[in-house]
């Protein structure tokens, strides 16, 4: 896997980035950079195109036209180097609702290519974090939309990703936890 070299100190960089469908521009010309260890949110009201950058940042829907590169691997060519290196929370969960929060994770860590010890080292400070621990033998189904939410949160931990993507986290928890994360 091919590293561009444009600027190591750049987690995100996006240049005159579009995206059209048949008959809307959901992203029109954006460019900008996030540097490594910032924190950046895109805000604006609903239908601005936040989510639609947000799966072109993550390799889910190629651009109409520009270049994004994720931790300096290029979305088009190297689609595979950035999303062992991304973590994203979607807007909807995407949980296996007939699977325990434990089978979850470990399904989550297998896909990223950790193995049953690392994955152990890594599910437990994660599920401590969002307070779940307790909950590992439940079945997604026998819980809350907030609960759901964290494990969520916790599954995006398990493989350490350089770069994490949020799409609406915080939608279904209470305030107590939202402060938390």
């Amino acid at each position: 896997m091919e590293n561009h070299s444009n600027n190591n100190n750049l987690a995100i960089s996006v240049q005159n980035l579009t995206k059209r469908f048949p008959h809307i521009t959901a992203v029109d010309n954006i460019s900008f950079n996030v540097k490594r260890g910032e924190i950046f949110g895109f805000l604006g009201p609903n239908g601005a195109g936040k989510t639609t950058t947000i799966n072109i940042l993550c390799t889910l829907m190629p651009p109409t036209k520009g270049t994004v590169l994720v931790n300096n691997f290029d979305i088009i060519k190297q689609p595979l180097a950035v999303r062992k290196s991304i973590g994203i929370v979607f807007q909807e969960t995407t949980l296996d609702n007939h699977l325990t929060v434990d089978e979850n994770l470990y399904l989550h860590a297998k896909l990223y290519g950790l193995n049953k010890n690392q994955y152990r080292r890594q599910a437990y400070p994660a599920l401590k974090l969002l307070d779940i621990e307790n909950i590992r033998t439940k079945t997604i189904s026998q819980l809350s939309g907030g609960t759901k939410r964290r494990v969520e949160m916790a599954r995006v931990f398990i493989h350490q990703p350089q770069i994490l993507f949020l799409d609406e986290p915080t939608v279904g928890l209470d305030a107590q936890t939202k402060n938390k994360i």
